[in-house]
C-alpha cells in the first residue's frame, strides 16, 4: 500500500514538472548550451558532431493500444514492422555523419512484437558502439522474451525501459523480477494513470512557443531515410487514415542521405520549429484508456484534440 501511494506520488511529480513550462525551457536550454559548446570543439578540431538522441520504431501497431497514444500507434490496425535493410543502410549514413549518438530508443508501439528485435539490436550497437541502448516497452511481452532475444540485449548492454500502464499495475513486480532474474538493466515506471492529448486541428498554434515548452523536443526520430525533430511529422499518416483528415507535414521530413549536408547542418535544421508545430498545443491531461474495438471504431477526434 505505501509503495503504491509512493508510486502514484512519483506519477503526480513527474506529471507536473512536464505541464511546467519553465522546467521545460530551462531544461532544453541547457541541453543547448552543452550542445553549442560541443559542436564548437568538434568543429574547432575537425570532428563529427554528436546527436544527443534518436528515435525508431521497430513496430509501429501496439498490444496495448492506449487511447490518445502520442504517436498514434493504437490507430494502426495491422501488424507494420520497421524494415531492417533501410534502417541499416540509415544506421550507416548516420554513423558517417555524427561520431556517436548518446541515446538511441528502439521503440514503438510495441517493439517486442517485432521477431526481428534482436537484428536491430545488434545493427544499432555495430554501428554506434558508444551509444546507450534502449528498448521502450509496455511490459506485457517481457516475461515471453525468446533466449536470442534475452542474449542479444545482453551481449549489447541494452536498457529495458517499462512503461506500466493500467493493465500491468499487479504484474509490475514480477517484470521486474524477471529482467533482474536475467542480468538485463532496465528501468520500470511507475504507474501512468493519465495521458496527454495535444493535436491542434486548426494548425494555427505558434511553433516557437510550441516548441519552447514542449517535452517531445528534441526527440529526433528517424524513419525510412529521413529525420524530423519529433515523430509527428511521420506518424500523423496513421490519424490522417482513420479521421480522413489531411494534414500535410511531408516538409517537415528531413533527407539527410542527402551529400550535400553534414552533421553540424543537420542538427541545425532539427532545431529549427517545425510548420508541423502549428498542430500542437499545451497537453491536455486525461484519464488512462485503452482502445476496445478491434477497428478502433471507439477511437474519436477527441481522444487526441487538446482543449487546453
Amino acid at each position: 500500500m505505501v509503495l503504491n501511494k509512493l508510486h502514484l506520488l512519483k506519477n503526480t511529480i513527474n506529471k507536473k514538472l512536464v505541464q511546467s513550462s519553465f522546467t521545460v525551457i530551462w531544461f532544453l536550454k541547457f541541453r543547448q548550451l552543452y550542445s553549442n559548446a560541443d559542436d564548437f570543439f568538434k568543429k574547432l578540431f575537425g570532428k563529427k558532431p554528436v546527436l544527443y538522441l534518436l528515435e525508431y520504431h521497430i513496430t509501429e501497431h501496439c498490444n496495448m493500444n492506449c487511447k490518445s497514444c502520442f504517436h498514434f500507434s493504437n490507430l494502426v490496425k495491422q501488424a507494420e514492422f520497421g524494415n531492417f535493410e533501410q534502417y541499416l543502410c540509415d544506421l550507416r549514413r548516420l554513423s558517417m555523419l555524427f561520431s556517436n549518438i548518446r541515446m538511441i530508443h528502439l521503440m514503438g508501439g510495441e517493439p517486442l512484437l517485432n521477431p526481428e528485435l534482436p537484428q536491430f539490436i545488434y545493427a544499432t550497437r555495430q554501428f554506434f558502439p558508444n551509444a546507450t541502448i534502449c528498448i521502450l516497452t509496455n511490459g506485457m511481452l517481457v516475461k515471453k522474451m525468446k533466449p536470442e532475444l534475452i542474449e542479444a540485449i545482453l551481449k549489447n548492454e541494452v536498457c529495458l525501459r517499462v512503461s506500466i500502464y493500467l493493465p500491468m499495475i499487479d504484474k509490475r513486480k514480477a517484470v521486474i523480477a524477471f529482467l533482474k532474474q536475467h542480468g538485463i538493466k532496465h528501468w520500470v515506471s511507475a504507474p501512468y494513470l493519465n495521458f496527454a492529448k495535444y493535436i491542434n486541428l486548426e494548425g494555427n498554434s505558434n511553433p516557437k512557443k510550441v516548441v519552447a515548452g514542449c517535452p517531445a523536443s528534441r526527440c529526433t526520430f528517424l524513419s525510412n531515410g529521413r529525420l524530423a525533430r519529433c515523430a509527428l511529422p511521420f506518424n500523423i499518416r496513421y490519424f490522417n487514415k482513420h479521421f480522413g483528415e489531411k494534414i500535410d507535414m511531408i516538409q517537415n521530413q528531413l533527407d539527410f542521405h542527402d551529400t550535400n549536408l553534414n552533421g553540424f547542418q543537420i542538427k541545425k535544421q532539427l532545431l529549427k520549429p517545425m510548420s508541423a508545430c502549428r498542430y500542437c498545443k499545451k497537453v491536455e491531461w486525461i484519464p488512462w484508456e485503452k482502445s476496445l474495438m478491434p477497428d478502433r471504431s471507439d477511437s474519436t477526434l477527441n481522444d487526441f484534440c487538446s482543449n487546453a
